[in-house]
């Protein structure tokens, strides 16, 4: 994936939805799936696309939840007492759970790859840290949780990094290999650019349509920022 697909992907995810996450151990995959973005796997003629990316982590799977309250992670519906003893045990979800699913709907604020100035701003930011999936070669079977959240911000163990958050929780994901679907069909950087490119004429006839008996029913996402 090269940078120019990195920012496409940033700017639609930061002000879109987080609608589930997948994490199947025995393929050492993780997915993460996002709604209400802007762009579209074929021409939009009207509103009711799903603008929806999944992406797919292979590898060496990280995963880490950044919050202040237990109460913030509530998402994940787990019952209180395996949540208690996640939190306070070194132990992973994939030791129960070694294919794990979860729908939900969050809208997400901030979403960056490879961003680790980001990084360290969410781990000042938040009070708490639990690891929910950590199956990287070069884990240390004795390392502290502080141990782990400060190989975070050295890259170690993975080679994607992806940093998000909604509401009051920050999410930390890591990998050796990335990929994007659309309509479960993989996208390379030029499929990335292409879905793109078809919400932005979508985007630019919502507009020239604005007020006319053709105009489209109204979008949040193109009202945001108006053409002028």
């Amino acid at each position: 994936m090269n940078n120019r697909s990195k920012e496409i992907i940033e700017e639609a995810i930061s002000q879109g939805k987080w609608t589930w996450l997948e994490v199947d151990n025995n393929s050492n995959s993780l997915y993460l799936e996002f709604e209400n973005l802007k762009m579209s796997s074929q021409p939009i003629y009207d509103n009711s696309y799903r603008g929806e990316l999944a992406i797919r982590f292979g590898q060496n799977i990280y995963l880490s939840l950044f919050y202040n309250k237990k109460e913030d992670l509530i998402f994940l519906r787990f019952n209180e007492d395996y949540l208690n003893d996640l939190i306070n045990s070194n132990s992973y979800i994939t030791e129960k759970f070694p294919y794990f699913y979860q729908e939900f709907s969050k809208r997400v604020t901030k979403f960056k790859f490879q961003d680790f100035d980001y990084l360290k701003e969410i781990k000042d930011k938040y009070s708490n840290n639990l690891v929910l999936v950590d199956n990287r070669n070069k884990k240390v079977e004795d390392e502290t949780q502080n141990d782990l959240i400060d190989n975070q911000t050295k890259n170690e163990g993975y080679d994607f990094l992806l940093t998000f958050e909604y509401e009051d929780i920050a999410i930390v994901v890591g990998g050796d290999f990335i990929n994007c679907f659309n309509d479960f069909e993989s996208l390379d950087d030029d499929e990335i650019k292409r879905v793109s490119n078809n919400w932005i004429l979508y985007y630019l006839d919502y507009w020239n349509k604005k007020g006319t008996d053709k105009e489209y029913d109204k979008n949040m996402l193109c009202e945001e920022f108006p053409l002028k």
